[in-house]
């Protein structure tokens, strides 16, 4: 039995942008308003290696400015809500709202 999580868009594009991270955990609930619908998306990241620490601010400050091309979704949100080091490694915490096309 494998503890992978299976595959979602935004997950991919995250980990295209920071390879070197491993995804320990996804959480996604449903959103609507008055005049769209999507999911709130909560992803965290794993970041170990050379100065973690230093590739986890730089991933931070560039990731709302990041254009994403998801199938069928749009990224309405999307940021570092949290930055937890350990001793040799940094969990990221992603947030994001999604909206449906």
């Amino acid at each position: 039995m494998s503890n992978a999580l299976p595959s979602c868009g935004l997950s991919k594009a995250l980990l295209e942008l920071l390879p070197e991270a491993e995804i320990t955990s996804r959480k996604q609930t449903p959103w609507h308003s008055a005049t769209f619908s999507g999911e709130r998306v909560i992803i965290v990241l794993k970041l170990a290696g050379d100065v973690p620490a230093e590739r986890a601010t730089a991933f931070a400050k560039a990731l709302p400015d990041t254009e994403f091309t998801l199938r069928r979704q749009l990224v309405a949100d999307l940021l570092v809500s949290e930055m937890q080091p350990l001793e040799d490694e940094v969990l990221l915490t992603v947030e994001a709202l999604l909206i449906d096309e």
